[in-house]
Parts: structure tokens; C-alpha cells; sequence
């Protein structure tokens, strides 16, 4: 009996090539969803060494450190911001010695969201030069200020 009893045969292997369609879709798949995670990647680490995040940072903590006692200095930083701004967007030949009313009609003009530059940002061109007890300007709007200060960094 023993003699009639054969040895098994293994199975032939199996070859992993060529590969199911499903894999060559899996593999697609990450190659796309790698690609987009890296473009991501480089364009967050790119925005955040730009001086728009350095802007709308600044705008940001302005924003939420705007008290009565500190409208007046929120104003002046608010100023030199803008004009950082402005000089990052625009030709410093076209905007860089503008002042006063010229400032404001050139503000007016240029900005994407049609902000009344010329009665609502006199504050912008008054502050600065006002002896500190008259620098106490209403907190709406300097808040209305910073935020048409940000729609020009986005």
C-alpha cells in the first residue's frame, strides 16, 4: 500500500507580473495623491514665508489687541502697514510718495473692493499727526479699517 502512494506536487508559483488592473489603479492613485499632497506642501510652506502671512498676521493680531486705550497707536501701525502692503502689490514710483488726500484718492482708486477710501480712511492720514490725547478714534472703524486693509494682501 505504501508503495502505491505518490509524493504531492507543489502548485506552479504564482507571478506577480503583469499585475491585475486594480493594482495598476491603486498605484495611479497614490501617484496622483502623492503628487497633490507635495504640490500642497510646497505651496503652504511657500505662503507662509510670504509677506502675505506676515500681513495678514500683523492685521490679525491689530485686530484682536484693538482696545479704546490702543485705537490711536492701532491706527499709526495700520498706516505703515498699508503702505507696506501697498508697496509690496504696486511700483514704489507709482505709490510711494503719495500723502494726504493724494493717499487716500490713490487708495480709492487702486483697492480690489471699492472701500470708501476718501471719507472712511482720514483717520489713517489724521491719527498719525494728532497730539495723543485726540488720538481715541471709534473702534468700528478702525476694524472697518483693517479690514479693507486685509482684502488688499488677499
Amino acid at each position: 500500500m505504501l508503495e502505491q502512494l505518490h509524493d504531492i506536487e507543489g502548485l506552479d508559483s504564482i507571478s506577480a507580473w503583469p499585475l491585475a488592473i486594480g493594482w495598476w489603479v491603486v498605484i495611479a492613485l497614490g501617484m496622483v495623491l502623492s503628487i497633490v499632497a507635495i504640490v500642497f506642501i510646497i505651496r503652504t510652506i511657500a505662503f507662509r514665508r510670504s509677506w502675505k502671512n506676515d500681513a495678514l498676521k500683523k492685521l490679525t493680531q491689530l485686530e484682536k489687541n484693538l482696545t479704546n486705550e490702543t485705537a490711536g497707536e492701532s491706527v499709526i501701525l495700520l498706516s505703515e502697514y498699508l503702505r507696506r502692503i501697498i508697496l509690496q502689490k504696486f511700483p514704489r514710483n507709482e505709490c510711494a510718495a503719495l500723502l494726504g488726500k493724494k493717499w487716500l484718492e490713490w487708495l480709492k482708486a487702486h483697492d480690489p473692493k471699492e472701500f470708501d477710501w476718501e471719507t472712511k480712511g482720514t483717520l489713517l492720514i489724521e491719527i498719525p499727526y494728532a497730539p495723543k490725547k485726540a488720538q481715541q478714534p471709534p473702534l468700528d472703524q478702525v476694524t472697518d479699517l483693517i479690514r479693507a486693509t486685509r482684502h488688499w494682501v488677499i
